[in-house]
């Protein structure tokens, strides 16, 4: 029939013979039409009372009509103007559009469609603005996830400000009516502070999403899902990286990044970006596949690799391009540019959150720069640990990081690590050729427009890397790699200089600190330490290190176990001679 709950309040009169038949055909919810006749058998002409009460037939409103009335209706049908399609993305929070509307919350409205809410109860207010504003396809479109709104925006999920959030709160409440005295009197719903503030508690509660979900991960159940960390969200779909195979984004997928390129499997080979590759790396194909395979690697949101790309170039040496190629093909929104000094202080692993890459784009430090603190930091994020993190006018955040590093200098980082674990982390990749007073200015002009190109090439190497498991580092930065670790633990140089470590091996402590003590006076290291501290670095590079006494006597002299001077070795114990 076609006929909508709307039409009855304008006044319209029903059509000859429309009745409870008519309405569920209509959309019509048992619900709307007990309000109705309700409704009717109450405000409308005795006669139509008389009838209802002398058994006339309750759908029969063929005689019948009405003025408008002020009384709040139910549900409209499915094609009342206003609403958005099923699949239409969720707009701004700021946006005064309205959303989709969810089949399954029997809102009241006023005679202008308002929704008539309750002060008193925060709850379906907070309900009411996600069924109207928040939700698409019957998924939710936001949530509240380690104490952070996360909105829909068509592709991914997007971080929303607390202001933001309350602003659209004050909005949806504004517009919004409320029912005051025994005549149940239609009025302006007026919030106040409190009220919003009651309804933001209200929102953070239907919106919640467990903090133990970890990110990127399907919300619901999808037969033959592809595994979360194989997708890219792209400007066109969701791109299954293995297969290439595109689909329409979903707010079933729980991401927090996307791609602002779109894929085309087609797109021209990135001439100019191989160009300036082969400029980078001349005749170092094993320098310029590790990169590409870092690209790929940074396409995924995998972190199981626990690498951390270390690019050390001279200034004008091509390290700023490829930052700005990285961080257009992932997105702006995916990347973030720390420095590294800021990984020590209170606030500085607030940015990381929901980032998957951080760009640090000078390792130097200051002195008074906590290295210890820094070192601990990439080792523990790289490491895939769950961390609890400080922000500044909000909730402390508890989780595991999701963010890769890459660090871009013109030096290598002086990082302290007694057991050289952090320099095992790095991918060192060493540019000589600088282009100081040559620049090519309008060269990332020309990179953006080989992005999907360069896109198919960065998948290239997530596939190789893929099918090899681990990254293969170009011979030409093994000279670099020696010298960060003895810059980040000078004992590991001490011990691979001068020591031989093996079961069995004896060497007494005083003997193993004096020749430390000559390795630092030869490597020009003004302060050795103490014993003490040397032996906690010692132990802290050579796995399995023992201190022990051996013989017996007052005269029992300290010895390492496992590790001896290489070339002429300790005297050992006099009991041994």
């Amino acid at each position: 029939m076609g006929y909508s709950f709307n039409d009855w309040k304008e006044g319209v009169i029903p059509p000859k013979g429309w009745d409870a038949a008519d309405c569920v055909a209509d959309g019509w919810t048992r619900n709307d039409l007990e309000r109705f006749m309700h409704a009717t058998v109450e405000r409308w002409s005795p006669e139509i009372a008389a009838g209802q009460a002398a058994g006339g037939h309750e759908g029969d409103l063929a005689s019948s009509g009405g003025p408008n009335t002020d009384l709040p209706p139910a549900r409209c049908s499915g094609d009342s103007s206003g609403t958005q399609k099923p699949d239409a993305a969720i707009g701004d929070l700021d946006d005064d559009e309205e959303a989709t509307r969810s089949d399954d919350l029997n809102l009241t409205r006023d005679s202008g469609g308002r929704p008539i809410l309750d002060p008193r109860d925060p709850m379906p207010s907070a309900r009411a603005l996600l069924a109207e504003r928040y939700t698409v396809k019957g998924l939710r479109a936001m949530h509240h996830y380690r104490g952070t709104f996360w909105r829909w925006d068509g592709s991914r999920f997007r971080d929303a400000d607390r202001d933001s959030v309350q602003a659209i709160i004050w909005k949806y409440l504004d517009n919004a009516r409320k029912l005051v005295g025994k005549e149940c009197e239609v009025l302006p719903y007026q919030p106040n502070r409190t009220a919003v503030e009651n309804v933001a508690g209200a929102f953070k509660a239907v919106c919640n999403l467990p903090g133990h979900v970890e990110t990127p991960t399907w919300l619901v159940d999808h037969k033959n899902a592809p595994d979360p960390l194989e997708l890219l969200p792209v400007r066109n779909g969701l791109l299954h990286l293995p297969s290439g195979r595109l689909s329409s984004p979903t707010p079933a997928f729980f991401c927090l990044h996307a791609s602002g390129v779109s894929f085309d499997p087609e797109a021209p080979e990135p001439k100019e970006w191989l160009r300036f590759l082969q400029m980078i790396w001349p005749d170092d194909v094993q320098a310029i596949e590790a990169l590409q395979e870092v690209f790929g690697y940074f396409l995924s949101p995998d972190t199981s690799q626990q690498k951390i790309p270390l690019i050390i170039g001279p200034k004008r040496s091509g390290k700023g391009t490829i930052a700005r190629v990285l961080t257009a093909l992932l997105g702006q929104d995916s990347v973030t540019a720390p420095t590294l000094a800021s990984l020590a202080t209170n606030f500085g692993l607030a940015p990381l959150i929901g980032r998957t890459v951080a760009i640090i784009g000078d390792a130097r430090l200051s002195g008074k720069a906590d290295q210890s603190a820094i070192a601990e930091r990439l080792l523990s994020i790289s490491g895939e640990d769950s961390l609890t993190i400080d922000r500044k006018f909000e909730a402390a955040w508890t989780g595991r990081l999701g963010v890769r590093f890459v660090i871009m200098s013109n030096e290598l980082p002086r990082l302290s690590d007694a057991s050289g674990a952090l320099a095992s982390r790095f991918l060192v990749l060493t540019m000589s050729n600088s282009f100081y007073g040559r620049e090519d200015r309008g060269l990332g002009n020309r990179l953006m427009f080989e992005l999907p190109g360069i896109l198919n090439w960065a998948r290239a190497g997530y596939l190789r890397l893929r099918d090899r498991g681990y990254f293969v580092p170009p011979e030409s930065a093994l000279g670099a790699v020696e010298e960060l670790e003895a810059l980040g633990s000078p004992i590991s140089a001490f011990v691979k200089e001068r020591c031989k470590v093996a079961p069995g091996l004896r060497c007494a402590v005083d003997d193993m600190f004096a020749a430390w003590q000559d390795w630092c006076s030869d490597n020009g290291r003004k302060e050795p330490g103490t014993v003490q501290s040397f032996g906690r670095d010692l132990r802290a590079a050579v796995n399995g290190l023992a201190v022990t006494r051996p013989g017996s006597g007052l005269s029992r002299v300290r010895h390492y176990e496992g590790i001896d001077l290489a070339g002429f070795g300790s005297p050992g114990a006099p009991e041994d001679w």
